[in-house]
């Protein structure tokens, strides 16, 4: 009679136990959406990440002068905001900036050693940096930088980089595309994703010709490129932009090749065309910057659509997740 009791006790346990795992299968069914890949929890934060429980102070060199200051991040991010956007956009473009440039600070200071040779946290010079001008701040840009205090992005529990651009066509780049060397660190979330930021940006943004002379070109990718006549793109990444450039039997990789001619002079690496006239190379191309993450004037035209500043940066920034770092 009592191994027969105990019998029934155990099948009703199983039978419970069956159910209840049945239940929760089908409650996480329920809550996906057909289509969707797992609904995966965030992974915990990451000592680094952790550690900041209140708003931290950094130093910034200061380029004009060669002075180091001391300032509060929020008071810091409030400058950058308007070196980097500009009071002109939508608030919700300029509060998703403030999240990404926040993000973007603290990844470089904790992973990449700050402004560097600089021996600081972070630098006005945006090719060192990012950009950098409290003069140009505006109310509007204070209460962005406000309403979004301690937001970031983390990804698998850790700062993103979170790098941005000024104007893509059509979608954004890879990071292998605009920063190689970034590939094994941030290609899962810097990846192309739809933009429309041309819609709304410059004319000088849509389309442009640069020409650079053949003499500062053929110093770059050196005699073996010979007479330049036969430069051209030679591979292409996923968003169009070229990967490398070739002359000759020399190849060299575009982003070293802007960052040789000068980032401000050679706009971005999608190039449209590229040809010798004269004396000069010719580049014809489309967009401002490198390419990758959010790009601002996408930013404006989803802002413009009525998106929040969230969906704005999980957009541009796939896979990751939005953190409350401190309030």
């Amino acid at each position: 009679m009592r191994k027969d009791l105990l019998r029934k006790i155990a099948l009703l346990l199983m039978f419970t136990f069956i159910l209840t795992m049945t239940c929760i299968a089908g409650c996480q069914k329920a809550a996906q959406k057909p289509g969707q890949p797992p609904v995966v929890p965030p992974a915990p934060l990451a000592p680094e990440v952790l550690k900041y429980k209140q708003e931290p102070t950094i130093s910034l060199y200061r380029s004009a002068t060669g002075n180091k200051e001391q300032l509060k991040l929020e008071e810091y991010l409030k400058g950058v905001i308007a070196a980097e956007i500009g009071p002109k956009f939508p608030m919700e473009a300029l509060k998703a900036q403030a999240i990404i440039a926040r993000t973007m600070t603290l990844a470089l200071i904790n992973y990449e050693h700050g402004a560097g040779k600089r021996g600081t946290d972070a630098s006005d010079n945006h090719t060192e940096f990012q950009a950098y001008d409290n003069k140009l701040i505006t109310d509007n840009i204070a209460k962005a930088v406000e309403e979004t205090r301690g937001q970031i992005l983390t990804y698998n529990g850790k700062f993103v980089y979170a790098e941005f651009h000024s104007a893509s066509p059509e979608k954004t780049a890879s990071i292998e595309e605009g920063f190689p060397k970034l590939k094994e660190k941030a290609s899962a979330y810097i990846v192309p994703v739809p933009t429309d930021g041309l819609k709304n940006a410059p004319e000088k943004y849509r389309d442009w010709t640069v020409k650079v002379p053949k003499t500062t070109i053929k110093n770059i990718m050196g005699s073996k490129a010979g007479t330049l006549n036969d430069i051209r793109v030679g591979q292409k990444g996923p968003s169009g932009r070229a990967l490398t450039v070739t002359a000759g039997s020399a190849s060299i990789a575009a982003v070293d090749l802007r960052e040789k001619v000068g980032f401000d002079k050679l706009f971005s690496t999608y190039f449209t065309s590229i040809s010798v006239e004269g004396n000069n190379v010719v580049f014809k191309g489309k967009g401002w910057g490198h390419g990758c993450g959010m790009e601002q004037w996408g930013a404006f035209t989803m802002a413009e659509e009525g998106k929040t500043a969230r969906q704005i940066v999980e957009h541009y920034y796939p896979g990751t997740t939005w953190t409350q770092l401190y309030k």
